[in-house]
């Protein structure tokens, strides 16, 4: 299983190092445990690099290439790292690596992209009309360079149709995690994360936001899941969701049903819990605010919910996975 990354200057050694040592620990653990290796072979992680023999990255740091760009498209899967400072320098020097990648992802080649190597793929075109997210400090200019691009600034990690893009190196260390649960199972995950991650993992099922959700190719569900995502703060109204997406209740509700295994209200319902998990880990609401904000009139019903979703209690749920404390409540 060849999983190659795209290295350039100004990359970031930490968005390859990092896969590599986690990826490399999964499977030493693994063959200690006697537990099989994964049915498409142990992870071999290539750095890729214009001359195949060595590239500088950020910081002055010398990376051992074991081969060039254009073996991007042997790859099983391709990793596009962030890179330091502003993307638009980057775009402008390699377009050479900007239409490999866009062949790779015409031959179906699933890639991840995290931070600013997300605009490599941008900037190819593929990445019109579909879901992706980048670092934060440039929403802004992705939005205005990538109109077409279903920019997601809530979500730190978005998957749509063999494109994995990632916010920042943190995000990363969830979707590692998520591969080597997918890998080799919990425990071996559990304890690689326990090494590497200095909180209890997200991942749950899947760490990243779906387009749709589900996989599958009901393009009027597709419509409908994200008109729910948006408004979830508001009470559930089916026929409101059916106009909205031009159909009748019953048939919207045989269709969806169809396409995600759920009905149009417990996908929702689901989808609020995911929101309120945010909304604990990211700010100070105490649980019976963050009830309120989604809709939960009863907050001992919301509570009831949560646990079993989760496992734990809100208030937990907060202490378990709140990465900083907070000065004041934000607005």
């Amino acid at each position: 299983m060849r999983l190659g990354f795209v290295t350039l200057p100004r990359t970031l050694a930490t968005g390859i190092t990092l896969p590599c040592e986690m990826g490399q620990a999964a499977a030493q653990l693994a063959r200690a445990k006697r537990i099989p290796q994964p049915k498409a072979g142990t992870p071999e992680f290539l750095v890729l690099a214009e001359n195949g023999q060595q590239q500088e990255v950020a910081g002055g740091i010398s990376l051992r290439a074991q081969g060039n760009w254009d073996d991007l498209l042997a790859c099983d899967t391709i990793i596009i790292p962030p890179f330091w400072g502003s993307p638009v320098p980057m775009l402008r020097r390699f377009p050479h690596v900007i239409g490999l990648l866009a062949q790779a992802v015409g031959q179906g080649i699933p890639i991840i992209a995290t931070g600013t190597g997300v605009c490599l793929l941008a900037e190819s075109g593929v990445m019109d009309g579909r879901a992706a997210t980048t670092h934060w400090y440039y929403f802004g200019e992705f939005a205005r360079r990538y109109p077409n691009v279903l920019l997601r600034p809530r979500q730190s990690i978005t998957f749509d149709r063999e494109i994995y893009s990632v916010g920042s190196i943190n995000a990363l260390t969830d979707l590692v995690l998520f591969f080597i649960g997918r890998w080799y199972g919990d425990e071996i995950m559990s304890i690689i994360e326990q090494h590497f991650s200095h909180e209890v993992s997200r991942t749950l099922s899947q760490p990243y936001y779906r387009l749709g959700g589900l996989q599958h190719d009901d393009e009027d569900i597709v419509a409908a899941q994200a008109w729910m995502l948006d408004r979830l703060d508001r009470p559930f109204v089916l026929s409101a969701l059916a106009d909205a997406v031009g159909l009748n209740p019953r048939t919207l509700s045989r269709r969806f049903v169809r396409a995600t295994g759920e009905s149009p209200k417990q996908y929702w319902l689901q989808l609020r819990l995911i929101r309120a998990e945010e909304m604990l880990r990211q700010t100070n609401l105490n649980v019976q605010e963050v009830a309120e904000i989604l809709g939960f009139s009863d907050a001992s019903y919301f509570i009831k919910l949560f646990r079993q979703r989760a496992g734990l209690t809100p208030n937990d749920y907060r202490q378990v996975t709140r990465t900083k404390q907070f000065s004041a409540r934000p607005d």
